[in-house]
């Protein structure tokens, strides 16, 4: 379900590889307004990764505002305005 994934021999921590990468999957349009984003146990096991560090990517993504919580039903991706024409040639280069 989720098109990347973390590379542990990179050096940089999980929270960020995979907080950087739905960023730019959203930009992208890879993952698309109201697309379902998996659960925290589905997130940590499909990454591999704690599920405190899924818990904490799952929150910052909700506190940047890429997603939201539907109580009883899931989290989705936000369907507000991700990123500003600055913001997006930075994640996906020129």
């Amino acid at each position: 379900m989720l098109c990347f994934e973390v590379d542990i021999k990179s050096g940089l921590p999980a929270y960020e590889q995979v907080v950087y990468a739905v960023k730019k999957a959203v930009v992208a349009g890879v993952l698309k307004s109201g697309d379902v984003f998996p659960s925290v146990r589905k997130l940590s096991q499909e990454l591999w990764i704690n599920p405190n560090t899924a818990h904490k990517v799952v929150s910052a993504l909700i506190a940047e505002g890429l997603l939201e919580v539907k109580p009883g039903i899931g989290t989705f991706v936000s369907s507000a305005p991700v990123a500003t024409v600055r913001q997006r040639s930075q994640l996906l280069g020129p």
